[in-house]
């Protein structure tokens, strides 16, 4: 038993489970951006710089998955003593490529969060001041990460070629320069997350507005406290950093969690802006099922109200009476009262009046 438990071991490879939760997340975030941007630029017609900021955020995740895909073929997620030499440092190599990404990945879309938050909730200067300096403090902290980490060795190479340390052709600082660093990094981030998710909620409890809308607005702003949650496991994960002996296996987990992290906040700065279309479906479901329930009854209220009006309007001849509105023309009258949902009567009143001829005075 314990070697069959063993051979197991050995034989693992994490790199399908890893596939399987980078492509998902991806291609949701994917999908949310793209309908963002379609909202923004075709229903809007308010294409902002926080646009410009996910959808670079987006192009950026995209290149973290392909990268990461490529290592995974090369045999990243099995262990370093199932791999050949080549492969290894194949695998290494494009690792450590997607890691460049991946911190941009999940650094970049806080500055789209902040210019959502700058454009929706237009706050005061030191609001602002506080908001931006702390997602360009993330912004900055990542790209200290990413040059340390691609600074670790002299040459780089050594990096992914660690053959080149044992034969003493290269040199590397302690790895728990890295691992500390990219700790601070993680905590931070998750920080930053939790305050961009908090911040909204105190700006609209001093707005005037009933409850139900701030919970709701709160909620749709609120969701970058997912992502807090999950940057905390991921700094949790980044001690696999240390694992010298087996690189190709002991940062899967690493990966997986900065990707999941850097997916939640697109997702979450994406669904806020995703109300139009959605009261747009939903507008479109409700006219469905309201113009088949109040198509008939609707044409026979015209009749009946032009039928008030034709007795109490006797006088008013038959040219000048006004014809029912056809099942079509009572659908189009819905269409363009879509917003409230109704039809609207025009009632019209006729005043009459007779011109009395001037009394004649006797002139004296």
């Amino acid at each position: 038993m314990a070697g069959s438990i063993t051979d197991a071991a050995q034989t693992g490879n994490k790199g399908p489970e890893l596939m399987a939760v980078m492509w998902s997340m991806t291609t949701l975030a994917t999908l949310l951006v793209i309908a963002r941007l379609c909202v923004r630029q075709r229903m809007l017609r308010n294409f902002g710089f926080d646009d410009w900021l996910i959808g670079a955020s987006m192009i950026f995740g995209l290149l973290f998955v392909a990268t990461a895909t490529v290592s995974v073929t090369y045999g990243y997620g099995k262990h370093t003593t199932n791999l050949g030499t080549r492969a290894t440092e194949l695998a290494l190599m494009w690792n450590m490529i997607s890691f460049i990404f991946g911190i941009i990945s999940f650094a970049l879309p806080k500055l789209a969060v902040a210019a959502l938050l700058h454009r929706i909730l237009n706050p005061n200067k030191i609001q602002r001041i506080v908001v931006w300096g702390l997602v360009i403090m993330v912004s900055i902290i990542a790209l200290i990460n990413i040059l340390i980490y691609v600074t670790m060795c002299d040459p780089p190479q050594a990096l992914w070629k660690t053959s080149m340390v044992v034969r003493g052709e290269a040199t590397c600082r302690n790895v728990w320069i890295l691992v500390n660093y990219a700790t601070f990094n993680g905590a931070f981030s998750a920080f930053v997350d939790l305050f961009l998710a908090i911040y909204p909620g105190m700006v609209l409890y001093k707005l005037q507005m009933s409850l139900r809308k701030k919970i709701a607005l709160t909620a749709a702003l609120g969701m970058g406290s997912i992502a807090a949650a999950v940057a905390m496991v991921k700094c949790a994960q980044i001690k696999g950093l240390a694992d010298q002996t087996d690189p190709t296996y002991g940062t899967v987990s690493l990966v997986l969690w900065t990707n999941v992290e850097a997916n939640v906040v697109v997702i979450a700065a994406c669904i806020p802006t995703l109300q139009p279309m959605l009261e747009l479906i939903l507008r479109k479901l409700k006219l469905s099922s309201t113009s088949k329930a109040q198509s008939k009854p609707s044409t026979y209220a015209q009749y009946k109200i032009y039928d008030n009006q034709s007795s109490s309007r006797a006088h008013v001849s038959k040219k000048e009476r006004p014809t029912p509105l056809s099942k079509k023309e009572s659908q189009e009258s819905i269409l363009n009262d879509i917003e409230q949902y109704q039809i609207r009567r025009t009632d019209e009143v006729y005043v009459e009046y007779e011109m009395q001829p001037p009394k004649e005075t006797c002139l004296k």
